[in-house]
């Protein structure tokens, strides 16, 4: 299934976007949702340069995220890969990409306010910050699945891929949990969607 990658993206920021891309050498291929991640950036045999982007509804979510793998993209055409996944480079380079976006024509508030501060110092995902997290949320579609921190301590659930688990103490950012079929424990991060039985 071929996914238009322009109807993601908010409308305002799909002139701007395509503007990046036609400046850079690079594929861009938005595929099925995936568990782990939102995006990557790849390089492939003979250098062909690639960036995967999950298909989603939150067009904030997905612009962040196209422009969280392009910065990765600028950091290895000027720095090769000698550099940090998610260094000083990367940092620099995402706010300088990030920058003009950053305005209520591209991200309404108070989701704007909440990414100008995760723009001073951002963080390799965006569920590492915990305020981001909670505001493009809100532009998720609606559904009936809760955080993990948003559930009880001791709270019995079921992830995507029908496991049962069990939310136990949280550990410095995460939460311990137990899987009731095999019990053994697992961390799960707090922004993870599942199930309450």
């Amino acid at each position: 299934m071929q996914f238009d990658f322009y109807s993601f993206l908010p409308e305002a920021a799909r002139e701007q976007c395509a503007a990046l891309i036609d400046e850079r050498n690079v594929r861009i291929k938005v595929v099925r949702q995936r568990k782990t991640k939102h995006g990557d950036f790849r390089v492939h045999a003979r250098q062909v340069v690639g960036i995967t982007l999950n298909a989603m509804d939150n067009p904030y979510r997905f612009l962040l995220t196209f422009l969280h793998e392009l910065a990765h993209y600028d950091v290895f055409m000027c720095h090769s890969s000698r550099k940090k996944p998610h260094g000083t480079e990367w940092k620099s380079t995402f706010q300088s990409i990030t920058s003009p976006f950053l305005t209520t024509d591209y991200f309404p508030e108070p989701l704007l306010t909440t990414l100008k501060k995760h723009m001073e110092n951002p963080r390799a995902t965006f569920s590492a910050d915990p305020k981001l997290m909670q505001a493009l949320r809100s532009f998720d579609s609606p559904n009936d699945k809760k955080c993990i921190f948003e559930l009880e301590q001791n709270t019995v659930f079921r992830t995507e891929d029908g496991r049962v688990f069990q939310k136990g103490a949280k550990r410095r950012t995460r939460f311990l949990c137990t899987c009731l079929h095999t019990k053994k424990q697992y961390l799960f991060p707090p922004f993870v969607e599942v199930n309450p039985e």
